[in-house]
């Protein structure tokens, strides 16, 4: 080989997958992996309930309202 290539992919469950074309030369290869932590599953409802002083959907209501009298005809 003239030079190095480096193929980017995904190493799990013992098996390299390439996610680009794979080089059309032969030589010498190493498989480095870089340690990825998974985050865990994130969903809105994990949000819920959190926050320091719950308000009812009257209070939510109102205020978006308030607002948007603030704004006036635009």
């Amino acid at each position: 080989m003239e030079k190095t290539l480096i193929v980017h992919g995904w190493y799990a469950d013992g098996r390299f997958v390439a996610s680009e074309p794979l080089p059309d030369q032969e030589g010498r290869a190493e498989l480095l992996i870089t340690p990825v932590s998974r985050a865990a599953a994130a969903s809105i409802a994990t949000a819920f309930g959190k926050a320091s002083k719950l308000r009812t959907s009257e209070e939510i209501l109102a205020q978006v309202r308030a607002a948007r009298d603030e704004w006036g005809d635009r």
